[in-house]
């Protein structure tokens, strides 16, 4: 895979090249005095850069200079300290000098190559990165300044650096393939000026060029014989290795793998400050130790490289006539298609790079990349894929399908023929005597009331602010639309926020089994009743969920669709709610907070709400709520102890389920020790929902993973599997892509997962439960009328299974079941800001970590978890200084359509579609 780190200075750059990357002691097996390294890159050959890496010209592009000449090409300021704000003296960083790219081969590879000694194995690996660092090129930006987009321009100078052995641990040095890459922080314009890089483009490019890499590899190892199986993280394993040997071979990765434990923490920052962390001091070994070392663990367990390696090269004698040419296109076509259903069932709009991951993902060792490159592009010039016109500030090209472009444009005319052509549901003269029996409401709410009772739309939008009151506006539509005898059916894409529905007296359901055929009908199912369907959370709703919704309604109903565009949206592609406002649909702006009862909270909150993030969160620090404590474990620990000091009406929000769990962990410890919650624990075997896989992923056999749990909502009479039930997964078949699981009641089933539809996939875990422990609900019951993510506590643990929580909401309700049956469990001190959405309480704590993946920090993040407290909100920060500017970024989902001022504010004039 490919691992890019954080931008190496000049000086870090230099010191590496010398004592590192050149370095004789890590080729053990290609000992020489040092190693000379090798330019790459199209600015390189430019240079006039080719062959050995020289020492003199390295320094020079590693200060911004040209390499032959030593002119400065990119200019980089002076270093001085200075004291900051608080006294402290502060040393910048140096010039960036450039980016170490590691392209690292998976160690079945490794362990083949190096100790089988197959040099033809080392070669792929060379052919492999040669390609994909190529590949990773032709996406390199140039860093423009100010506001101005940053300009693609495809060159970099490179320099690589081959290695074969980790980093030692207790003296040994374990045999690891991997190359590193030097990218200099240069390019060349257009225009013939050199400016520096802009990184994000390289970053962005990550996995693409990991994808490449692992795919040219494990096709040209399937070419030489080997048998390759998917290991970690879709990485290709040369299959002949027992797990203990490829165990003993990484005592690197254990080291890694154990301080990450340790720290409770995971992804890639984590990852990279534990491998800091546990560096052993450089210990200079001879070849001959260093082979010995290798040949004492190879022959205590059976020197399985030598065996693999041998019976590659027969089978490679015996392979049979390759394969047919029309075989090959259907698998490469077949390998796109699975791309563009991933891709687009969740984005409107996808980046090629995410297109060719997926596809080469899907054929992995079975097609090259130049294969898969022109299928796209056969079927870009088919008008199946649109390309996505932009400012030219994009590395990669972007694609819309003439699918979704449909879709939208269906969804937007139909809004639009029914503007003005509705009858009232009351006139204003009956809307005013409903509004004023209720005083109480603010003068938001009382036109809100007026302006959907007395709308001549079919379709109606009702934009609420977080904690405006909408449930009781609600309350006051419905009575008045059933008065004039109208039906109201409430909907929502989460069974949460069906169930609030329910709550403002509204007879609702989830919105994917009204489209399934199962929804409700408030009036007996008389098709001629005329409707009110009120569709909440709207800006949670996919464009193929809000298409089918308004294909299925009749001529005689009408539509209230409420949802905030602030506020996180839907997992699946579009964003219509947001998409139809722009477009013109009438929309109602419940725009007064109530919430917040601390007028400067509130005034925060505010911010938040209109998109003034950076105003919001210099409120929030002047207010006081926000404290930085840089080391995550000690934040972790702070957030807890602040929690039980006031665990009644506190909620902890998170942005990513890493830290949710930590802070989860140490809230509990943190709770037993002061008696609130009891000592003795309960094991429990949970399932934890794999939300990694798409609709196009369940149809794969190699993406499930033995042990996986599957839910068959649906169920198949041709493989005896029952609607409702679970079944846990025994193996896989990529080739004939068929799952074999089994069933509750011990029977194994094998079926191909394309033909089965309504399948939930989820990991077992163990997770301890006590009495007292604050929980959370991760799927609906309808037997138990619970909500996902609906939380309550714990009353009681059986011995024999059973448990009973009492859940929140004042209504002091238990709900009992056996733990054994209903697995959907999880620890709620601490939720995710998008398992937050729709709560409220007195108090929230938010856990901001600056170093989380940047999707996660966000203006929405921002405005979710902060606008959850009613009365405090106190903020746990890394890094306070650069808070604001990570919470400002705008992380909003894409559409194929975009509407301009014009067609904003006239759509009745005609529907005019541009491609976004």
């Amino acid at each position: 895979m490919l691992n890019i780190s954080k931008p190496l200075s000049a000086g870090q750059a230099q010191t590496y090249h010398a004592k590192e990357f050149t370095a004789a002691e890590q080729n053990y097996w290609k000992q020489g005095d040092t190693i000379q390294g090798e330019w790459h890159g199209k600015l390189a050959s430019e240079f006039g850069l080719s062959g050995a890496v020289g020492a003199e010209e390295f320094a020079r592009l590693s200060e911004g200079q040209h390499p032959e000449t030593g002119k400065q090409l990119v200019s980089h300021r002076v270093v001085h300290e200075y004291r900051n704000a608080q006294g402290e003296m502060v040393s910048p960083v140096e010039h960036r000098a450039g980016w170490d790219a590691t392209f690292s081969a998976p160690k079945s590879i490794s362990l083949t190559a190096l100790v089988g000694g197959d040099d033809r194995v080392r070669e792929a690996h060379r052919e492999a990165v040669n390609i994909a660092l190529s590949e990773l090129e032709k996406y390199t930006q140039a860093r423009i300044g100010g506001n101005n987009p940053a300009e693609t321009t495809g060159k970099f100078a490179a320099a690589k650096f081959e290695h074969d052995t980790a980093r030692p641990v207790d003296g040994y040095a374990a045999p690891q393939l991997h190359t590193h890459v030097v990218i200099f922080n240069m390019t060349e314009r257009d225009n013939g000026k050199m400016r520096a890089l802009q990184p994000h483009s390289l970053f962005e490019s990550q996995q693409f060029a990991t994808a490449v890499y692992q795919s040219h590899l494990t096709y040209k190892l399937r070419e030489l014989g080997y048998e390759i199986e998917a290991g970690k993280s879709g990485a290709p394993d040369v299959k002949g290795y027992t797990p203990a040997y490829l165990e003993a071979s990484s005592p690197r990765r254990q080291q890694i793998e154990e301080a990450l434990s340790r720290s409770g923490f995971a992804g890639p920052e984590a990852a990279q400050i534990a491998a800091h962390n546990t560096r052993d001091k450089k210990v200079i070994l001879s070849p001959d130790q260093i082979l010995a070392a290798h040949k004492q663990i190879a022959d205590e367990f059976g020197n399985q490289a030598d065996r693999v390696v041998a019976e590659a090269r027969q089978r490679r004698q015996e392979q049979a006539q390759q394969q047919p040419a029309k075989e090959r296109q259907q698998q490469v076509r077949e390998a796109v298609t699975f791309a563009r259903d991933k891709g687009f069932e969740r984005e409107a709009v996808v980046d090629e790079r995410a297109l060719y991951v997926d596809a080469l993902r899907r054929g992995m060792g079975e097609m090259t990349y130049p294969e898969v490159r022109a299928s796209f592009e056969a079927r870009i010039a088919s008008g199946e894929f649109k390309q996505i016109p932009d400012d030219g500030s994009k590395a990669g090209r972007r694609f819309t399908t003439a699918a979704t472009i449909l879709a939208e444009s269906e969804i937007v005319q139909k809004v639009r023929d029914g503007q003005s052509r509705a009858p009232q549901i009351m006139g204003i003269e009956s809307a005013i005597p409903l509004v004023d029996s209720r005083p109480h409401f603010n003068a938001a709410q009382k036109r809100v009331i007026e302006e959907v009772l007395t709308s001549y739309d079919h379709v109606q939008g009702l934009q609420g602010r977080a904690g405006s009151g909408k449930t009781s506006v609600l309350e006051a539509i419905r009575e008045g639309a059933e008065k004039n005898g109208y039906a109201v059916e409430g909907f929502a894409p989460t069974s949460r926020a069906a169930k609030q529905l329910r709550d403002a007296g509204i007879k609702a359901d989830t919105l994917q089994r009204f489209l399934g055929g199962g929804g409700l009908q408030a009036d007996g199912g008389d098709p001629a009743r005329r409707h009110l369907y009120m569709v909440d959370e709207s800006s949670l709703a996919s464009t193929q969920q809000m298409h089918d919704f308004l294909n299925k309604i009749g001529p005689q109903d009408k539509v209230l669709l409420i949802g905030d565009t602030r506020q996180h949206q839907g997992v699946d592609a579009g964003k219509p709610f947001e998409q139809l406002q722009e477009a013109g649909m009438r929309t109602a702006q419940l725009d007064q907070i109530m919430r917040q009862k601390d007028p400067e909270l509130l005034r925060a909150v505010e911010h938040l709400s209109n998109n003034e993030t950076a105003v919001g969160v210099e409120m929030l620090s002047r207010q006081g709520r926000i404290r930085e404590i840089v080391d995550p474990q000690e934040r972790v620990a702070a957030i807890a102890k602040d929690y039980a000091t006031h665990p009644e009406n506190t909620l902890i929000v998170s942005p990513d389920n890493a830290s949710r769990r930590a802070i989860n962990q140490a809230v509990r410890q943190e709770l037993q020790a002061l008696g609130v919650v009891d000592s003795k624990d309960h094991s429990m075997r949970v399932l934890a929902p794999r939300n990694d896989m798409t609709g196009a992923d369940r149809e794969w056999a190699a993406r499930y993973q033995p042990g996986d749990v599957l839910h068959y909502v649906r169920g198949s009479k041709e493989h005896d599997i029952e609607a409702r039930s679970y079944a846990q997964v025994v193996t896989t078949s990529a080739p004939e892509n068929l799952v074999t699981v089994r069933k509750a009641d011990g029977q194994q089933v094998t079926y191909d997962p394309s033909r089965l539809r309504g399948i939930a996939a989820y990991r077992e875990i163990e997770r301890e439960f006590s009495v007292g422990d604050k929980i959370q609900f991760t799927a609906p019951s309808r037997d138990l009328q619970v909500a996902n993510r609906d939380l309550g506590t714990i009353q009681h643990i059986g011995e024999d299974g059973t448990i009973s929580i009492r859940m929140d909401g004042g209504k002091d309700r238990i709900v009992r079941f056996d733990a054994n049956s209903m697995r959907h469990l999880d620890h709620g001190y601490a939720v995710t800001s998008h398992s937050s959405q729709g709560l409220t309480s007195e108090r929230v704590i938010v856990n901001m970590d600056t170093e989380v993946h940047p999707e996660l920090m966000s203006s929405r993040f921002a405005y979710v978890s902060v606008s959850r407290a009613s009365h405090d909100a106190q903020i746990y920060t890394n890094d306070a200084a650069s808070l604001a500017g990570k919470l400002s970024q705008d992380v909003s989902k894409s559409a194929a359509i975009s509407f301009g001022n014009a067609q904003s504010n006239a759509m009745g004039q005609g529907l005019v579609l541009t491609p976004r």
